[in-house]
């Protein structure tokens, strides 16, 4: 088993003897992989100070930061916030497989081949838990959970271009890889930088990963 590892830098005016993995995922945008984590006091890529975030498991222990076993990867600037807040690091002879990154509990969807020849579980929007609201109407209906809501009601405008498309109808690229990237995410632990560091999808296969997610059969 392989995966990756997550290194954040610390400020003079961040505590280094934080090692509550929590805090520093958070500040950096990535709450959605605390789960699991462990993390350690290291200097690590370009001779910073900070904390390195760890998930390990059976046959899956080592950790650290080895520059010459590992290739590091600055982060891409998001939402406001800024490149090389953190770094990813991939042991360069145990590339993480989707096996490796599946969640313990993954959402239902359906299994579609990528670049790596693995089959990755890509959830479907209307499988999402849902709960019980009261309608203005007095009657009750099922909504998805409130967590979810920004994912499925992307989803439902996605479900919309796909039935409204033609063949010479184009689709932005990145706006389409952010939307699966973010339906990744909810099977996986994963970054965006894992992500493309892997290749993983191609022009062929996110099509098909975004048919999974809106439950639209292949041709239909």
């Amino acid at each position: 088993m392989a995966r990756f590892q997550v290194f954040i830098p610390h400020t003079e005016d961040q505590r280094l003897d934080d090692m509550q993995p929590a805090n520093p995922l958070t500040r950096v945008g990535l709450t959605d992989i605390i789960g699991g984590s462990s993390a350690q006091p290291v200097i690590g890529p370009e001779e910073q100070k900070g904390v390195l975030i760890s998930w390990t498991g059976p046959g899956d222990t080592i950790t650290g930061y080895r520059p010459e076993e590992q290739t590091w990867i600055p982060a891409v600037p998001r939402d406001e916030l800024e490149a090389k807040r953190y770094w990813v690091g991939i042991w360069n002879d145990r590339r993480p497989t989707q096996k490796d990154l599946k969640r313990p509990y993954p959402y239902r969807g359906k299994p579609v081949v990528l670049n790596d020849g693995a089959e990755w579980l890509i959830p479907a929007a209307r499988e999402l838990p849902n709960e019980m609201i009261l309608a203005d109407d007095g009657s009750y209906k099922f909504e998805v959970q409130r967590k979810y809501h920004e994912f499925w009601t992307e989803s439902d405008k996605w479900l919309t271009k796909l039935a409204n498309a033609s063949g010479e109808d184009t689709f932005k690229w990145n706006e389409l890889s952010l939307f699966i990237e973010s339906a990744l995410k909810l099977n996986y632990i994963i970054t965006p930088e894992v992500i493309g560091e892997l290749r993983i999808f191609s022009q062929e296969n996110i099509f098909k990963a975004l048919y999974a997610v809106c439950g639209v059969e292949l041709g239909g």
